[in-house]
């Protein structure tokens, strides 16, 4: 009870500091009819044409062909002219800001939460988290703020935060208590602190995900129930034959420099593995594509349009760490090309891949780093429908919640974005957004259009430093 005190403590001292901040209000929710639709439900293969899609109470109420299913007399009726209508996507590696965080200005953190609605981002899992993203997390439930539903782990456990196995432990029963969705795993854990902290998680009835530690290794990862392998962490080391050998490399970011050693036939029996171990996996493969995009043209990386949407002392230092990338530059490529490989293979196995940008994180935009990610998802072999599905119905089935979001069915929330273009045709059409959704309130495109803008002119006023 002393934690969640604490904790407690630090919410309140958050939201008073934040209720400075000019936090979006949301609009209220409407009973809605959506006419002449082309609707991907994602709980049945295809579209359907020449919908009508009724929201009420925040709910799908009611889909069906418009001929059989009218508008009520009171519903608010949008025309969406053959448009397509799609369930609103998952951020499933989200870092929402902490309070105060290193360059980053006053009303961040609303900022980050209006990006990723403006982007059609429904769902957000935080994967580094914080005592205030509790009551954030409730905050966004009640539509208090305007942003996505929030998943959330704890503060990560790492060989910097954790000093000893009973010091794990007793974090892990913290966490637990306080009420976090989750615990975060990162690098420089050791195997008996790592195998201390499933054995807690477990008692605890929390799970895990995140990294694999280099001395806990994918098979160990995989066998404990880790939920997901975020990064496609671990995996260059398992298909590189004695490992041992190769000691400097297997600490490189994240084992780029093992790519040389890597057995490709290994592929096919690791991707098994993790099928039959039930993890998911969330490649992040924007973050990646930034490094090799730092090598290849620094110039178009650091003229990104949605770069607007960085506040510029953020933008200044994701470039300063982009400077040192040089030493990765010959290797990237390769390392690109056989993460996409991994992905690919995952994917054909049957393994759950789950969208996830890793945003904001180095020239990840939130929101709009979630698009490039669908894209590096057909680029890994992926077809447009089961690219949208990483961040539609796999999520919703990943945490057993299918029929509550993640698909436009009878009883749905109502999350939902309209596209000018269909996505199965281009997966960049994700991009074409008319208006959103959040579980019943209406955000047209003049609604975004506005907010986008203001958070645009906010940081064009902004000092670097």
């Amino acid at each position: 009870m002393l934690m969640r005190r604490l904790y407690n403590s630090v919410s309140l001292i958050f939201l008073l500091v934040t209720a400075a901040a000019a936090a979006v209000e949301p609009p209220a929710a409407e009973d809605i009819a959506f006419t002449n639709a082309r609707v991907l439900t994602m709980s049945e293969p295809g579209a359907l044409d020449g919908q009508t899609v009724i929201v009420r109470d925040g709910r799908i109420h009611a889909i069906g062909p418009g001929t059989e299913l009218p508008p009520g007399s009171d519903d608010r009726v949008i025309d969406a002219g053959g448009r397509t209508l799609m369930p609103g996507l998952a951020e499933m590696h989200a870092h929402v800001p902490v309070p105060q965080g290193p360059n980053q200005p006053p009303g961040y953190v609303q900022d980050v939460l209006m990006l990723w609605v403006a982007n059609g981002v429904t769902l957000a899992r935080g994967m580094l988290g914080h005592p205030t993203h509790l009551d954030l997390r409730d905050q966004l439930e009640r539509h208090e703020i305007l942003g996505p539903r929030l998943i959330t782990s704890g503060p990560s456990f790492s060989g910097q935060s954790v000093d000893d196995v009973e010091a794990a432990v007793r974090r892990v029963a913290a966490q637990a208590e306080a009420g976090y969705d989750f615990l975060k795993i990162h690098p420089g854990l050791s195997r008996e602190q790592y195998d201390g902290i499933v054995e807690a998680a477990d008692a605890a009835d929390i799970r895990l995900a995140g990294h694999v530690p280099v001395d806990v290794g994918l098979p160990r990862a995989l066998q404990a129930g880790q939920e997901t392998i975020d990064h496609l962490d671990g995996y260059i080391h398992v298909l590189v034959r004695d490992l041992h050998e190769h000691e400097v490399a297997a600490r490189s970011f994240f084992g780029a420099a093992l790519t040389p050693h890597a057995d490709r036939d290994a592929i096919a029996a690791v991707a098994v593995e993790t099928r039959n171990s039930g993890a998911a996996v969330v490649p992040t493969e924007t973050l990646f594509e930034n490094f090799l995009a730092a090598v290849e043209d620094m110039d178009a990386l650091r003229e990104r349009p949605e770069n607007a949407y960085l506040p510029p002392a953020l933008k200044a230092a994701y470039l300063a760490r982009l400077e040192d990338v040089g030493a990765l530059g010959d290797s990237l490529g390769d390392f690109l090309a056989l993460r996409k490989e991994i992905t690919g293979a995952l994917h054909r196995a049957g393994v759950p891949i789950l969208l996830g940008a890793d945003s904001p994180q180095i020239m990840n935009v939130p929101g709009f780093a979630t698009h490039r990610e669908l894209e590096a998802m057909v680029a890994s072999g992926l077809s447009p429908v089961a690219a949208l599905a990483s961040g539609t119905i796999a999520p919703a089935r990943f945490y057993g919640a299918e029929g509550r979001y993640g698909s436009i069915v009878p009883g749905a929330d109502a999350d939902l974005i309209l596209l000018r273009e269909d996505p199965l045709e281009d997966i960049r059409n994700t991009r074409s957004i008319d208006g959103v959704m959040v579980r019943g309130r209406w955000l047209d495109r003049g609604f975004l259009d506005t907010e986008l803008e203001r958070i645009r002119e906010r940081y064009a006023a902004l000092p670097e430093e």
